[in-house]
This record gives C-alpha cells, sequence and structure tokens, in this order.
C-alpha cells in the first residue's frame, strides 16, 4: 500500500512549496511506504484510513529516497567548491549509511508518537 499519492504530496505536504520530486513520484512513495511498513511492523495494512502523519512521512521518506538515488548517481560527491576547485567524495557503503539514519529520524520525527512503532505486544 502507498501512504501517499502525488496530489497529498503537491497539496498537503509541500502547502505550496517547490516539489523535490517533479517526476516519478509514484516510485518514491512506495520505496518510502516499505520503509514506514518496516519500522511500524505491517501494522498499517490493518488500518482502513491512513493518518495524516503516515502520509506526511511517506513524503518526507519520498524526498530522502530521491536524494539517495541521486547522490549515488553522482557517485558519492557530497560537495563541490569552485574558487580554487575542491571535491570531496563519500564511499558508497558511508551514503548508505547515512541514508539509513536519515530515514529512521524521519520515521521517528512523524510516528514516535503514534504507536506504530511500538515494538511490544
Amino acid at each position: 500500500m502507498i501512504y501517499a499519492d502525488e496530489n497529498f504530496y503537491k497539496e498537503t505536504f509541500l502547502s505550496g512549496r517547490k516539489p523535490v520530486v517533479r517526476t516519478g513520484f509514484t516510485y518514491y512513495a512506495r520505496e518510502a511506504s516499505k520503509v514506514i511498513d518496516r519500522y511500524t511492523f505491517d501494522r498499517l495494512a490493518r488500518v482502513t484510513e491512513v493518518p495524516e502523519d503516515v502520509g506526511m512521512c511517506c513524503c518526507e521518506l519520498a524526498e530522502q529516497c530521491f536524494r539517495t538515488e541521486k547522490q549515488k548517481k553522482e557517485a558519492g560527491k557530497t560537495s563541490e567548491k569552485v574558487g580554487t576547485y575542491s571535491v570531496t567524495f563519500a564511499s558508497e557503503a558511508d551514503v548508505i549509511r547515512n541514508d539509513m539514519n536519515e530515514k529512521r529520524n524521519i520515521v521517528m520525527k512523524w510516528l514516535s508518537g503514534t504507536g506504530l512503532c511500538y515494538r511490544g505486544i
């Protein structure tokens, strides 16, 4: 199940701001929804109406997935300075580790108070 569509992303999440993901939002939202399912232990599969916080989380995670994919395509380039030319690269392991940490932070930001991430019985 995808927890946010492109209309929700543009109208509700962005609230008039410029979109980060201009094309292919459904692809990134699907990836984001899988991350949410992993952190919520698939509890949302039983929910008939998805809470707004879950949709907001899905949108922010979709943007993170987009940024990470873009960073991987740029061969791990983390920064570039033009005056007295300087380029900094990160290993793919660093990119993946940073992405995982950022995704966890996003999920906890939106869903920590909902009970969906509770690990107990």
